[in-house]
């Protein structure tokens, strides 16, 4: 018999808007579930990535040495069959869209997905399976300009989900600077793993039906938290079809974390000690926020932390190995990219 992933309730406050009740999830660590995931990541210096899917590229991936900015190569992975298609059948399957029933059911759904699908979705450890909320680009965090330090982040929320319509096969950000009247690149962005399907493509059209009737189902997000971005695992179409009709698709959000205990030293005594004297401040000018003030509290007081985390593999031959799959894949695709770019991109690797 296969082990199975075990389900509890999510209480942890993520400190970003969520759509409804989320899930926390244990993946087993024997079985198939030892097998490496279909999506996953690989890593080496000098801040280097490769993400991918299945033994393909989906892309490759540089951050500035200085931390200040990032280009990404699309490479040759195609999406299909990352998920399972969702029929018009499941689509108005469960009732109340966007209620809470509505969210578990769709949750239940993706779990059977993961628990089913090999290799999954998922490796061995603690994710994270919630509603999310969008956010305007204007309201979303700038990047720190500075490698993470620690163990983990909290997510982002996603933020410009039109970007899911563009797929450049090369892109070069800066995170620092942007043009007069132009934000610099925004944490919570999001990232497409397929280009966008045409506006008269049959699945658009019948998606957007959905999308009018209220009945359309969740896109799946997954946090890389290496990157501070989002991407659409599944549901390009359903995704490009809501923003056709000029609505914002409910957003399903997933990630893996770790779980670390909060250390009773003296700054932490201090600062729970400074949200009890906040507290009944607030209190005192404003009685009728008890249930706000407690919730306030139970979080400055939680045993553990939880913080998002990309886990990523040694990518074999290290620097050297990744110049050589860019180039030959550049020069093999015809890839367009000018060579101020191209030279940051590739740098000094050996």
């Amino acid at each position: 018999m296969q082990p199975r992933i075990a389900v509890t309730a999510d209480d942890t406050d993520w400190r970003m808007p969520v759509g409804g009740p989320g899930l926390l999830l244990t993946v087993p660590s024997w079985g198939h579930w030892l097998r490496r995931p279909r999506l996953h990541v690989e890593a080496t210096r000098p801040y280097l990535l490769r993400v991918m899917l299945g033994g393909q590229p989906l892309f490759w991936m540089r951050v500035d040495d200085w931390w200040d900015g990032c280009a990404w190569l699309r490479g040759p992975a195609k999406l299909a069959g990352a998920a399972p298609p969702i029929t018009a059948e499941e689509a108005r399957r469960y009732p109340d869209p966007g209620s809470p029933g509505w969210w578990a059911a769709w949750s239940r759904w993706w779990i059977h997905q993961f628990e089913t699908s090999e290799p999954s979705l998922l490796h061995s450890g603690r994710w994270c399976l919630r509603p999310l909320q969008a956010v305007p680009v204007t309201k979303a965090q700038g990047y720190s300009t500075m490698p993470i330090i620690g163990a983990g982040v909290l997510p982002e929320p996603p933020c410009g989900l039109d970007a899911a319509l563009r797929f450049p096969p090369f892109r070069a950000e800066d995170w620092s600077w942007a043009g007069p009247g132009v934000l610099p690149e925004r944490s919570g962005g999001v990232i497409p793993l397929r280009a966008p399907s045409p506006e008269d493509d049959g699945r658009v059209k019948a998606w957007r039906k959905h999308a009018r009737d209220g009945t359309l189902p969740p896109v799946l997000l997954t946090y890389f938290a290496l990157a501070e971005r989002w991407l659409v695992v599944d549901g390009h179409d359903r995704l490009h079809a809501a923003l056709l009709e000029g609505r914002e698709p409910p957003l399903l959000g997933l990630w893996s974390f770790t779980e670390t205990p909060v250390r009773e030293d003296l700054s932490t005594l201090f600062r729970q000690d400074g949200a009890m004297k906040a507290a009944e401040l607030r209190l005192r000018a404003r009685p009728g926020e008890v249930d706000a003030v407690n919730r306030s509290l139970l979080r400055e007081h939680e045993p553990v932390q939880r913080l998002a985390v990309t886990r990523a593999s040694p990518l074999r031959g290290a620097a050297a190995a990744w110049k050589e799959e860019v180039t030959a894949w550049r020069k093999g695709s015809g890839v367009e990219v000018s060579p101020d770019d191209w030279a940051a991109f590739v740098g000094e690797l050996n």
